[in-house]
């Protein structure tokens, strides 16, 4: 039995260096990769232990478990969990997630084939939870920066039992 790939814990990512790097990188883009090493976000992280592509472990070398790692990541980050709903909703959908513009746009996405890297994302995706109220001021601020961007921008909502609908929100001018 082959042994799993150990990212280490740096503060709010996971570090991984060497042949097993680029591997990971290559199996859906995930994180980023440069001179040899790649450092995934969080969310990337958690969801590749969920896939039980990888293992994590904290600075000591104790490997860290799937429940282990939402405490830990939701303590620097009260709403983790919701953006890991998110970012590994989008994932099994198909498409190649990055980090977004700030945090109210979590996530930019790809569309599905696309090559990271010589086209760009085509959407920035804006979580929101059932029930919580946004002003429209902010939703204009947020539609501005993806029309600046030249991105499509797509609100998700994630209602109480952590399902998620996708709405594209469109800009209507008079």
């Amino acid at each position: 039995m082959s042994t799993l790939p150990k990212l280490t814990l740096v503060q709010d990512k996971a570090i991984i260096s060497g042949s097993e790097a680029e591997s990971i990188h290559q199996q859906g883009f995930f994180g980023e990769l440069e001179g040899g090493r790649l450092t995934l976000l969080d969310v990337e992280a958690l969801f590749l232990v969920e896939r039980e592509k990888v293992v994590v472990s904290d600075s000591t070398g104790k490997v860290m478990t799937f429940p282990e790692l939402v405490e830990y990541f939701s303590k620097k980050d009260p709403d983790f969990w919701l953006r890991y709903l998110l970012y590994s909703d989008l994932r099994r959908r198909g498409y190649i997630v990055k980090p977004g513009y700030g945090p109210k746009l979590e996530f930019r996405v790809y569309r599905r084939g696309a090559v990271v890297g010589k086209e760009p994302a085509k959407y920035l995706v804006y979580g929101l939870v059932e029930g919580k109220t946004i002003s429209l001021t902010e939703l204009k601020a947020i539609s501005n920066t993806a029309k600046l961007s030249k991105k499509d921008l797509v609100l998700a909502v994630i209602d109480r039992q952590g399902e998620i609908t996708y709405y594209d929100a469109a800009e209507i001018t008079f």
